[in-house]
């Protein structure tokens, strides 16, 4: 008996002197450690002081969102080891610009501008940005593509259409695109450019030359004021509106005291200062035109003008009257003939004076 408690004495002696300390680092450190499902206390945040002797054990370290690991100590083992747990889930930032794009996380709308979703170990998510003007954006994201556990996106979305605005300094304005009317009656029109297309502006504007631009997306402008671009229109500058005068036959009469042969003469004597040559020169029937005063403008423009009077046949009263009639005719072509122009509803000014002058020397 006393061999045997002796002998039990010699082991017990033996295990407490082979008993050892073994300082266990985790990672992360908010994982646990558990024996036989029993906790250990850490001796800090993320560090363990496991003491062991000659029988093995084994412990299991565990941490949300981490693959649980075993690892075994003894006697032989090291006084130091780290144990660092391996990820099975990433947290996903994804955001876009613009911050207005639709952000869908596999066919599901997840939110705009930003979103926040989780990926798991061995998985793969598909991101779609989509926006209004911008082309589509498709990515396939894994959870091994990035190693940080803050899986971070940031994209910038790339532009097919934007909107420009025209600003000009003249009212009621024309704004053609390719050969469309985008707008009218306005000093200002929004325009649509897609990449990849230019498009042709012209713009109409009362008292300026026609005004032509290709636009270009690669510009990257989102608005033009076009007003130092603009020419002043001359032929508008030498004339004044001719509503009431142009192309339209006037009837005037002849003062009573003024006879036929003067009133004529004082009238011709009116227009040959400003024409050389008639068309029409009839004394007996009392019918004159003048041939064309053709005057040319910059911009291509060519301005005809010519004078018609005509004696109206006594009806009964007595009365001596003359027809008035002032052509004001435009067209752009050089070599334009009388097909090619087209009645102008406005008159250059010496003719709106030389009207005047001939209604008052009878009237």
């Amino acid at each position: 008996m006393k061999r045997i408690l002796l002998l039990l004495s010699v082991f017990l002696v033996t295990v407490t002197l082979s008993a050892k300390d073994v300082t266990v680092t985790v990672f992360p450190t908010t994982a646990t450690i558990t024996s036989n499902g029993k906790p250990i206390l850490p001796a800090s945040d993320g560090n363990y002081t496991i003491k062991v002797g000659l029988i093995p054990q084994t412990f299991v370290v565990q941490a949300d969102g981490y693959d649980t690991q075993q690892f075994v100590v003894d006697i032989k083992s090291r006084g130091s080891m780290q144990v660092k747990l391996q990820p099975n889930r990433k947290q996903v930032s994804f955001s876009a610009e613009p911050s207005t794009a639709t952000i869908y996380v596999d066919g599901r709308e997840m939110g705009i501008g930003m979103v926040n979703f989780t990926i798991n170990k061995h998985e793969s998510k598909t991101i779609k940005v989509v926006q209004d003007g911008y082309d589509t954006y498709i990515k396939q994201i894994a959870f091994d593509d990035q190693t940080d556990l803050h899986m971070s996106y940031n994209i910038e979305m790339v532009q097919n259409r934007r909107d420009v605005n025209i600003l000009i300094d003249a009212p009621s304005a024309e704004f053609w695109v390719d050969g469309i009317l985008v707008g009218k009656g306005k000093n200002t029109a929004s325009i649509t450019l897609q990449r990849g297309k230019d498009v042709e502006l012209i713009i109409r504007a009362e008292g300026y030359l026609e005004y032509t631009r290709i636009m270009k997306f690669s510009e990257n402008v989102s608005s033009y004021n076009l007003t130092q671009d603009l020419s002043l229109d001359e032929a508008y500058v030498a004339s004044e509106p001719g509503a009431d005068i142009a192309n339209k036959r006037t009837e005037f009469m002849v003062r009573g005291n003024m006879t036929r042969e003067d009133a004529i003469k004082r009238m011709k004597y009116h227009i040959g200062e400003i024409f050389e040559t008639y068309e029409v020169n009839d004394n007996y029937s009392g019918w004159y035109r003048t041939v064309w005063n053709v005057e040319q403008y910059p911009g291509g423009k060519y301005i005809r003008t010519r004078v018609e009077i005509k004696e109206v046949p006594d009806m009964g009263d007595g009365q001596l009257k003359f027809k008035f009639l002032l052509q004001s005719q435009i067209t752009t072509k050089e070599h334009a003939k009388d097909e090619d122009y087209h009645n102008w509803d406005r008159v250059l000014k010496k003719y709106v004076k030389l009207a005047m002058d001939l209604r008052h020397i009878v009237e």
